[in-house]
């Protein structure tokens, strides 16, 4: 047996080892971006009760758990929430749709003040019809997903047309 026909299955653990490494890079750069501070249980449910006001227009659901007790940096799937709403208050500020005083930056959130600033800016983006009326315009994640899920499925069956060609090709 050639060498070639024993490493059949290698790409596909290069592949997931280089879906490990991205995702361990993601995490990372969600760690580093979380808030550092003296954060009360108090003022971090105001912000998660703005957070679940704002989650439905992102088709999610408003379920992200409340806080038992004060802590020194927000979890890291908690940025990674409050990231997606950066990132479209960024976009939507960028097309016009919404005035600047939403921007969300993170370096400046050391305390339970900065903390309630934030949570006012998410309700008011809940509440904001231009913010509304970007997140409409964008594509839903369910149709990218679905196009990329047939894009994979065609190419898996691509490559395995091609090793089974392969494969009869040494035989011959």
């Amino acid at each position: 047996m050639k060498e070639e026909d024993m490493n059949m299955g290698q790409p596909s653990m290069e592949i997931d080892v280089e879906i490990d490494r991205a995702e361990s890079d993601e995490e990372m750069d969600f760690e580093e971006m979380a808030p550092k501070g003296r954060f009360t249980a108090k003022a971090l449910n105001n912000l998660v009760k703005a957070t679940n006001r704002l989650l439905p227009l992102f088709d999610q659901t408003p379920d992200y758990p409340s806080f038992d007790g004060d802590i020194t940096e927000f979890p890291t799937e908690f940025v990674r929430v409050l990231a997606m709403f950066q990132g479209a208050a960024e976009d939507a500020i960028e097309e016009g749709l919404v005035d600047d005083e939403y921007s969300i930056d993170f370096d400046g959130i050391t305390g339970d003040a900065n903390v309630q600033v934030l949570a006012g800016k998410v309700n008011k983006l809940a509440t904001d019809k231009g913010f509304k009326r970007y997140l409409k315009s964008m594509p839903s994640d369910e149709s990218e997903e679905g196009e990329e899920m047939a894009m994979a499925d065609d190419m898996s069956e691509g490559m395995a047309e091609g090793d089974m060609d392969a494969l009869f090709m040494d035989r011959m």
